[in-house]
């Protein structure tokens, strides 16, 4: 299994994981033999890419940090709290026990599953993506807390302040939320406003504890100063804002918007660790660099030495130097053989993603 973007799709390739739509339905099983009809439709969408089954990554399992059936579950329950209007949110209280419930599931699943690093390419529709980003933003900051030695009920807290770190944004007009150009600073100014809306709107309806409407608050505030909504500084930070700004912007980064493409997640992950000490915490970033995968069980890459592979798995505490699979050299087809870079061929370097 392996996961290929849109453009590369081509007729007759298996899906090994379904395709999610808009409120975690289903739209495509795994399974299912793509056609020319289904590829276009997933333009349409704006659906980045998919999971497939072929000879180049036979055996390969990519193995997520949460089950397809609880990724959708809570897409379908975060679209129904985001896209109610503000006012509307009778049913406050009743939505926080069921964030409650989604928040330890995912905290258990992470928690029984062995890998202990994550292999994040999620697929989104563009007009989903606040809500697949919110879980996707859960999940990287579990795995981060789980990492900082977190009890389990303060993960569970931080589970539930992710999935509703961007809450506010329902104060704020779509134009400007989903505006395909620059902002205007008037614009600007409006959107800045939505973290601490969010954390007023959950500490007055949903009765949050101050730990958990913290991480709210907190989630665009940088370390230098430079953040907002109050300019905080280092430690003046929240834990739970300083771990979810993090998960936040390397999710953004790595994902496909109507104004631009994601970046590979290695580009994300550089970008994360050159802003340690100004943007981020310093202690979060090195968690955060851990834990998080580069280069994704199933990316194809290329070595300094010429040849092609596909990453098989990853070791934490080795993040460029996974398990590969290796395929080809120059140009030249070769019989699959495997290629550890944890444990020699230190002459040998990953020097590019390829798109294929």
């Amino acid at each position: 299994m392996r996961y290929i973007p849109r453009y590369c799709l081509t007729e007759h390739a298996v899906l090994a994981k379904p395709i999610l739509g808009l409120r975690g339905e289903v739209l495509l099983e795994s399974g299912v033999k793509m056609t020319y009809p289904y590829i276009r439709r997933l333009e349409r969408l704006g659906i980045n890419g998919a999971y497939v089954e072929d000879p180049l990554s036979e055996g390969l399992e990519v193995v997520s940090a949460i089950s397809d059936e609880l990724r959708a579950q809570t897409v379908r329950l975060i679209s129904s709290i985001y896209t109610a209007p503000a006012k509307k949110h009778s049913g406050a209280r009743m939505n926080a026990l069921r964030i409650m419930k989604i928040a330890e599931q995912i905290v258990d699943e992470i928690l029984a599953r062995k890998d202990s690093v994550v292999n994040l390419i999620d697929i989104k529709t563009y007009d989903a993506y606040t809500f697949f980003h919110c879980v996707n933003v859960a999940v990287l900051c579990v795995v981060i807390g789980l990492g900082t030695d977190l009890p389990r009920y303060e993960l569970v807290d931080l589970a539930y302040s992710s999935l509703m770190h961007d809450i506010g944004k329902v104060f704020i007009e779509n134009a400007i939320i989903n505006k395909p150009g620059k902002l205007t600073d008037d614009e600007y100014a409006t959107i800045k406003t939505h973290s601490r809306e969010g954390y007023r709107y959950i500490k007055d309806k949903y009765l949050t504890p101050e730990i958990v409407a913290r991480g709210v608050l907190d989630h665009h505030e940088r370390v230098d100063g430079r953040g907002y909504p109050d300019g905080k500084r280092g430690k003046e930070i929240s834990l739970f804002g300083r771990i979810i700004g993090v998960a936040d912007v390397y999710d953004a980064l790595i994902s496909d918007r109507p104004y631009r493409k994601g970046l590979f997640p290695v580009e994300a992950v550089e970008y994360i660790q050159g802003g340690s000490g100004s943007n981020f915490d310093f202690d979060v970033v090195s968690m955060f660099s851990r834990k998080v995968a580069p280069f994704p069980t199933g990316t194809c890459v290329l070595l300094s030495d010429g040849t092609s592979a596909i990453v098989v798995e990853n070791m934490e505490g080795f993040p460029l130097r996974p398990l590969l699979r290796v395929f080809k050299n120059e140009e030249q087809n070769v019989t699959p053989y495997e290629l550890d870079l944890s444990k020699g061929s230190f002459d040998v370097t990953i020097v590019a993603t390829l798109k294929m």
